[in-house]
């Protein structure tokens, strides 16, 4: 109690007398010290969690954090309630610390699709959920993260990611940070105290940064100094598509979870399939995971494969569905190419039909990016409305009014196709995806395969062992592209899809009840041009200008 009273009086002369939110002056009764983390949660008796507020503003915030007492009992009973019929596999939820933690992040119901993974986590279980962006991946991992006492390390593999999720975290008042080369020494040294004093629930870091060094050894020390609750994996699939060559410290992130004494694995992607998921878990060491897929099936979006050999001939069917869809309503139109050289032939193309689109790719500078991305958003005039890019373009991306999505040429595996297309339809109107084909598609992404081989140092055997995964999975896109008889979606949905662990029936069905909505089922409307074939005989552009049609209904 003395304790408290020394802290309370220096959090008060700290914020010099003054409440935080409203400015006011504050003394006697009116004076109070507010924990931003409540302890409920884990928050710490630190300066770091304590800010002074008026009166007025502490039961406001408490507003927030505190729901009746009939709905705290219904959580409560309901969690009780669960655990008897789970029979042992939610030993570790309450019901209390799971509905503050969701007022905490102002949720007031979950997406179904949301609560088994946080249940599984909380439960103490590693899992691997693989859902599109934009379906509310984060609160899986952020919910679970703010219902422990450590902090978790979440590993993210772009700068610009880290440093969004970390300000919307900010802005809800979780304390979050991240580590990377962009802030100075100083900030760093700041940031990393922070975690020392258990002030902080979620470190973001690069996967390089958990490879051990001299320069990182002592860093890598105060973030391991405590078991993290959870070692989180973002964008998961880097793992498989960048480890064996652009990043291999995404390989070493297994042996990281070790020197960390194996917290679970709470890892997330938008798209991965079985053998995908297999090498990630390994990579991990978490063979036991369980795994949850949602979402792979995008039922708003039209699949059509129109086969072109000539350049020219895609331009033009760009223009035309493009122009049909701009006369009905004001929205965007992404195209997919493989590498830079062909992505300058396409700007170059549509300019020739008075298209200006920017082309966004890696190589661009920061403040290039930016502004393009500006103009794509209508953030910065002049706005673009039609977008080329390589798959630069895509993680963190998360752009609602794209109505139509191009792919010059089939991407090198089915997980990428998804990921690309599933840039369209994010706000779940009526989208378009179009993929162009022809006999020569193939050659192009086997010899980018090859070319990139070439400059690994590897010994011949590791070579061929990534030659032959990657080779088999750009064989099994073409194959899929190809493949005029059987219904496109279905390909691709019995690739990606597969059945969710799940706890006991009626478990489940409680806490659905209590914690989230029941998920509205999408009908389709159109499904792909298989389909549409054995529907009519009328030519695919048909079919494309129905959808566009559609998309203003």
């Amino acid at each position: 109690m003395l304790r408290w009273r020394k802290l309370r009086l220096l959090i008060l002369k700290r914020d010099n007398w003054r409440c935080i939110e409203c400015n006011s002056q504050v003394k006697g009764r009116n004076a109070h010290v507010h924990h931003k983390i409540p302890r409920a949660l884990g928050g710490a008796d630190t300066e770091q969690n304590l800010i002074t507020l008026c009166a007025g503003c502490h039961s406001q915030k408490h507003l927030n954090l505190h729901a009746s007492l009939g709905r705290r009992w219904l959580e409560t009973t309901s969690v009780r309630l669960a655990k008897w019929f789970a029979k042992g596999t939610l030993d570790n939820l309450d019901g209390a610390k799971l509905g503050l933690a969701m007022r905490y992040l102002k949720i007031k119901r979950l997406k179904s699709v949301q609560l088994q993974p946080i249940l599984a986590a909380i439960a103490g279980k590693s899992i691997l959920f693989i859902s599109p962006t934009g379906s509310g991946k984060s609160l899986c991992f952020q919910i679970p993260g703010l219902v422990q006492i450590d902090h978790s390390v979440v590993v993210s593999p772009l700068k610009a990611l880290m440093s969004d999720q970390v300000k919307g975290l900010l802005e809800k008042d979780v304390p979050a940070t991240f580590i990377n080369s962009d802030i100075s020494i100083d900030e760093r040294k700041a940031r990393l105290e922070l975690i020392e004093q258990n002030a902080i629930k979620l470190v973001y870091l690069a996967p390089e940064r958990l490879v051990e060094n001299e320069r990182r050894k002592k860093e890598l020390q105060i973030i391991l100094s405590t078991t993290p609750a959870y070692l989180i994996v973002d964008e998961a699939h880097c793992i498989d598509k960048w480890g064996d060559a652009f990043r291999p410290s995404y390989l070493q992130i297994g042996e990281a979870r070790r020197a960390m004494r194996n917290p679970p694995v709470l890892a997330f992607t938008a798209t991965a399939g079985i053998q995908t998921r297999k090498r990630i878990l390994s990579n991990l060491f978490a063979e036991d995971a369980e795994v949850f897929v949602e979402g792979v099936d995008r039922p708003n979006i039209a699949l059509i494969r129109f086969k072109a050999s000539q350049d020219q001939k895609r331009s033009d069917l760009i223009n035309e569905l493009f122009r049909a869809m701009r006369k009905r309503i004001h929205v965007k139109a992404l195209i997919f190419v493989p590498t830079i050289k062909v992505g300058e032939k396409v700007q170059n193309l549509l300019s020739e039909v008075n298209i200006a689109a920017p082309f966004f790719h890696g190589k661009l500078s920061a403040p290039d990016r930016d502004f393009i991305l500006g103009r794509f958003d209508n953030r910065i005039e002049p706005t673009a409305n039609i977008l080329i890019c390589t798959n630069a373009f895509g993680m963190g991306m998360d752009i609602p009014n794209v109505r139509i999505v191009f792919h010059w040429q089939h991407p090198s595996s089915v997980e990428d196709y998804l990921q690309e297309f599933g840039r369209a339809g994010r706000d779940g109107k009526q989208a378009l995806a179009v993929l162009f084909r022809s006999n020569e598609d193939l050659r192009l992404p086997q010899y980018m395969l090859k070319k990139n081989l070439e400059n690994l140092r590897l010994d011949q055997l590791e070579k061929n062992r990534i030659y032959q995964n990657k080779n088999t999975a750009i064989d099994l896109m073409n194959s899929f592209t190809n493949d005029k008889l059987n219904c496109f979606t279905e390909l691709i949905k019995n690739e990606l899809d597969c059945e969710n662990q799940t706890t006991s029936g009626l478990a489940r069905w409680i806490l659905n009840l209590v914690f989230s909505d029941r998920a509205k089922k999408q009908k389709r409307r159109f499904c792909c041009d298989a389909c549409w074939k054995k529907q009519t005989e009328r030519p695919l552009s048909n079919f494309a200008k129905q959808v566009i049609e559609n998309m203003a209904n």
